[in-house]
């Protein structure tokens, strides 16, 4: 994969988090720089650390399944992208309570699963150790970013602009699925 795709992949993970962010803004009352910067930490971290776990479990076992491996992921990514897509296009808003640590390490939690679905995908299709590495950093940083900002912009102006998110980054997962096919 290149950067390009490395960063767009992160891109496309981090917008379930950034709606969610923009939709729990509400629960938190008075927005300041530290309770933006103390969920876009957790989101970070844990969307990264997941990425991470789907890449190594995936890794362990893309050599028993490497003649299918790049059509599970193609099916693995399709799906998740799809359903991102579908979700988006439906408007359906997205609130969640993180104005406890409980309840945003669970918002978190229920965010990044896909990250470990990912993760194995991209295992599947013979990510090497520092490409993984590069992801999950990559992921980290964007999520950070994506899930702080959105606590910001959903207590300025509302979720305008998260389902949209929801959508492109669902293209992008798709996209991701079938480059092996296309390229």
């Amino acid at each position: 994969m290149t950067l390009v795709e490395i960063f767009l992949l992160a891109l496309s993970l981090s917008a379930d988090s950034f709606v969610v962010s923009m939709g729990g803004s509400v629960s938190l009352g008075r927005v300041t720089f530290g309770k933006a910067a103390k969920v876009g930490l957790v989101f970070g971290i844990v969307q990264a650390a997941c990425l991470f776990a789907g890449w190594l479990s995936g890794y362990s076992i893309v050599n028993y399944i490497s003649v299918v491996a790049r059509y599970v992921a193609l099916v693995i990514l399709s799906y998740l992208g799809i359903s991102m897509i579908v979700s988006g296009a439906k408007g359906s808003p997205e609130s969640a309570d993180l104005s406890g640590f409980r309840h945003l390490l669970l918002a978190s939690v229920a965010t990044s699963i896909d990250a470990v679905a990912v993760g194995v995908s991209l295992a599947m299709g013979e990510m090497k150790l520092l490409q993984a590495a590069l992801a999950t950093f990559l992921t980290l940083a964007v999520t950070v970013l994506a899930s702080s900002s959105g606590i910001v912009l959903g207590a300025a102006s509302g979720r305008k602009f998260g389902n949209a998110a929801k959508v492109a980054g669902g293209i992008v997962l798709v996209f991701i699925g079938l480059r092996p096919f296309i390229f």
